[in-house]
Formats: structure tokens, sequence, C-alpha cells
């Protein structure tokens, strides 16, 4: 079994197969877990699972067998656990000290599990100490907790939100809308649907935790 520590880890949930498109997009993999039935989505897109996490409940039998066979770590919890497979997989992938996590298979289903996931990406930015991305259909999310540079093309639409309470001092650069050490409060939508100006647009927060959405990053796009 591989151990990143360092490098990228790759989350697979469980929610919605990913496209074609994001599986084009992931960068170079270093250490991938799959949450419960995201295994099955890994497994049909040839990507190499070094760990499963989860109660079991919607990975399929042939798919367990499959992993346990090829002697991949598999992590059996409750079905009454009090944290959903997806934290599981983020405590998994801290174990694996990564500069970056990204995440598949968080799309459709459940809206609560929907906005629980983005809560759950955003804490496991811990603090800015490793970066934690999500790709979903044409759209990347981003946590911003300190600063990030993202890439866009000249004139895509990225938001900027708030999560997990308020934002103070948001200063953007590459950007046609710029903030200069400004806030973003908690249920403003003051960051919808700003552009790119440049190719690489840089956001730093002084407290708080943002996050970036780029619903087209996606969109006719390789491998980033």
């Amino acid at each position: 079994m591989r151990d990143a520590m360092s490098g990228v880890t790759l989350i697979v949930a469980g929610g919605d197969r990913p496209e074609r498109v994001v599986l084009d997009a992931l960068p170079e993999i270093d250490f991938c877990i799959a949450a419960d039935g995201g295994a099955d989505y890994a497994l049909a897109a040839g990507l190499t699972v070094d760990s499963v996490v989860g109660d079991l409940d919607s990975i399929s039998a042939d798919g367990l067998a499959t992993l346990r066979a090829a002697g991949v770590e598999v992590r059996e919890y409750s079905s009454a656990k009090d944290q959903t497979d997806l934290e599981l997989a983020f405590e998994r992938a801290a174990e694996t000290e990564p500069d970056r996590i990204v995440v598949i298979g968080i799309g459709g289903g459940r809206l609560d599990h929907a906005l629980a996931n983005v809560a759950v990406l955003a804490a496991g930015a811990r603090d800015g100490l490793v970066e934690v991305d999500a790709l979903v259909g044409s759209t990347r999310l981003s946590v911003i907790n300190g600063s990030r540079t993202l890439a866009g093309a000249l004139g895509e639409t990225i938001s900027l939100l708030a999560v997990l309470g308020g934002v103070e001092g948001v200063t953007t650069e590459g950007l046609e809308y710029p903030l200069l050490d400004e806030p973003l409060a908690a249920g403003s939508a003051r960051g919808v649907s700003n552009r790119f100006v440049a190719p690489l647009a840089t956001v730093s927060v002084g407290s708080g935790t943002l996050l970036a959405v780029q619903p087209f990053a996606l969109r006719d796009r390789g491998r980033r």
C-alpha cells in the first residue's frame, strides 16, 4: 500500500459517479481513499485504491471482495457512527500528511448531504495546513484559509463565499471586482459572480474560511 506523506491524496466519495471531465482533470495522485460506495466508482475509473473507509453499506459485494483480495486496507465502522463516510475519509487523509486533498464524487443526492459535504470540505483544510479542492461536474471548489492562487480562463466566473462563519481581511488580485482587506459576512452574496481578468488570481484572508466556486472551471479543460 502506498503512503502519501505529502503530495496529493484523492478522496472518492459515494455521491454521483464522477464524470469523465472530472477524471481527466485530476492531478497526479499519491494516495487514494474511497469513502464506502466511492470504491466502486474508483474501480470503474481504473484508479488505484489504497484505503476504504465507512460503514460499507453502499459498496458492492464484488467491489469489496476485489479490494480485499488485492490487500487494500479496509476500515469498517458501525452504521450508528456519528460521522459521515466523507468525514472518516478526511480523517484517514490527514494520516497521509498530504500537501493537498482532492475530493470527487460528492455531487447529486440529498440537499442535506450536499450542505454537510461543503462543511466537511471547509473543515478539512485544517487552518490552511493543507489545500482542499473538490471537482463536481464542471465545477471546481477550493477552500481558502490564508492565501491561495487559483487558475482560470479570462472572463471565467468565480464566486467567493464565507463558510463556517464570517471572514475578515479578504484581499484579491486578478479579479474584475477586487477586494482590499475587506470582510465577507456569513450569509452574504457579495462575493458571487466575480470574473478572472488574469490567468491567475490570488485570494487571501486574514481570518476565517472562504469557498471559491468556479462553476465552469472544468468545461473543455484537460489535466491541471
